[in-house]
């Protein structure tokens, strides 16, 4: 492991800034849109906020396809994109400014990369559980954030009740987002410049002392004193064709299906939750909205603490098809949640109950991210094939996430619109059958790991270090 213990918090702080940027906006946007003017019926709100996301998708299927990711300008762009969007007053302007947000999915190949080398087989399960944690942190930071600093002027008017905050009532949590993703784009500049001239020192072949313990031991197991790492020489990257396998294809279609269904359901439950009571959803406001959503990101990040437990006892691709599986009683809650409202129990001890289930099967899909991570880089045959799959895998996330909220919040608004098809169960039915499909294909899964590395097979294991 070449990587201090410094630089890992930074790469976390780093990764944090996408799920932060991405989920602010969420508990907003639909009340945004009708504000704005882009719309003035509640039920075409979902046609919409499905466009305005699905643009951030996109500039980040853009980013990792076909630009070199760099991950200090991705953030820092990320702050602008912010900043554009809280002071939005038109819809081309919201559309422009989460266009450049998703700069940040460029960023995500090299971040994984850089988690995979700083790892060894021994504690990869925990580093990539770290990268999912700090994943799972923005969300917990972003959404509270969005819901709670919304329309700053009613809720806190002895500060922000001015001109300007009434102008752009959405700007507060903006701001917020902005100033975080810049503060880690300045520490990171700062501290993983020695990343970069590692990566140089790869074209010879030589010798380089491991860090000292005392800089790694508090979040990776410390190596025995006097130890080196041979740093190989540098080769290209080898072709897609020449490692796409059939164990990596069937990977990609799960992750693609994966990502699809997840996608569908982060869109779909701030417009479900904003929706009336009447009309299939919850009738929440922003700040409604925005706390629950805040309480799933926490109860998936403590579920994040438990992966690596459950991986060793269960092994990763088991666990992965449980991530999946807990998609079909997920699909199967949001009906229940909306039929105990339409009697009057929203808020009652029944209805926490059935919204707390809910978030707790929710929480479980989080380790399927965790697991693609696990199982895509044991399928690399050789370091610099590492790169070429972490790009495939990462074309496999951000591809569905073009599509994937616009056709939800389509599909979601079209069951409102047309109850007579299917009952107005069009989406339920749709995403249900969906998710069993998922689950279905991830029965076929295969699980490999080279060595990549070069690591002993017959070493001593490694304990776990504690977070």
């Amino acid at each position: 492991m070449g990587y201090t213990r410094i630089q890992l918090w930074t790469l976390l702080g780093l990764q944090a800034v996408v799920s932060f940027s991405f989920e602010c906006v969420f508990p907003f946007v639909n009340q945004m849109l009708l504000e704005t003017g882009v719309t003035n019926d509640p039920k075409d709100v979902g046609y919409w906020s499905g466009v305005v996301e699905s643009t951030y998708a996109v500039s980040q299927l853009i980013a990792v396809t076909l630009m070199t990711p760099v991950i200090i300008w991705s953030a820092v762009i990320v702050g602008i994109s912010m900043i554009s969007f809280g002071t939005s007053t038109s819809f081309a302007q919201m559309i422009v400014s989460r266009i450049l947000g998703g700069v940040q999915g460029g960023s995500y190949p090299c971040i994984r990369m850089m988690a995979a080398e700083m790892s060894s087989k021994a504690d990869e399960a925990h580093i990539f559980t770290l990268i999912g944690i700090a994943y799972r942190t923005g969300q917990v930071l972003g959404q509270p954030v969005g819901g709670a600093l919304a329309h700053s002027e009613r809720r806190f008017p002895k500060l922000f009740d001015t001109e300007f905050w009434r102008k752009y009532p959405y700007a507060l949590p903006c701001f917020v987002g902005a100033a975080y993703a810049l503060v880690c784009a300045f520490v990171g500049q700062l501290v993983l410049k020695e990343t970069f001239r590692r990566k140089k020192a790869r074209k010879a072949d030589v010798r380089t002392p491991s860090p000292n313990s005392d800089e790694t031991a508090f979040l990776l197991p410390a190596e025995p004193l006097g130890s080196s790492t041979l740093v190989k020489k540098a080769e290209s990257s080898p072709s897609i064709l020449s490692l796409l396998t059939w164990p990596l294809a069937s990977l990609l279609v799960s992750v693609v299906a994966m990502v699809f269904i997840t996608e569908i359901f982060f869109a779909i439950y701030p417009l479900f939750a904003f929706t009336p009571i009447e009309l299939g959803g919850l009738g929440l406001s922003e700040a409604q909205i925005g706390l629950p959503m805040a309480a799933r990101s926490l109860l998936c990040l403590l579920m994040m603490l438990l992966f690596s437990t459950y991986s060793d006892r269960f092994g990763r691709l088991n666990v992965y098809r449980f991530s999946i599986f807990a998609w079909i009683p997920t699909t199967l809650l949001f009906p229940v949640l909306n039929r105990i409202a339409k009697v009057g129990g929203e808020g009652g001890i029944l209805w926490y109950a059935v919204l707390y289930m809910l978030f707790t099967f929710w929480s479980v899909t989080g380790w399927a991210w965790i697991s693609v991570f696990l199982i895509s880089s044991g399928l690399s045959p050789t370091p610099e094939a590492v790169a070429t799959i972490q790009g495939m895998v990462s074309t496999a996330i951000t591809a569905p996430q073009a599509f994937a909220p616009p056709l939800g919040t389509s599909t979601f608004a079209l069951s409102i619109r047309h109850s007579d098809i299917l009952g107005g169960n069009m989406f339920r039915i749709g995403t249900f059958t969906l998710s069993v499909l998922a689950f279905l294909h991830s029965l076929t899964l295969r699980d490999f790991s080279y060595d990549w590395r070069g690591e002993e097979t017959n070493e001593a294991p490694v304990e776990e270090p504690a977070i």
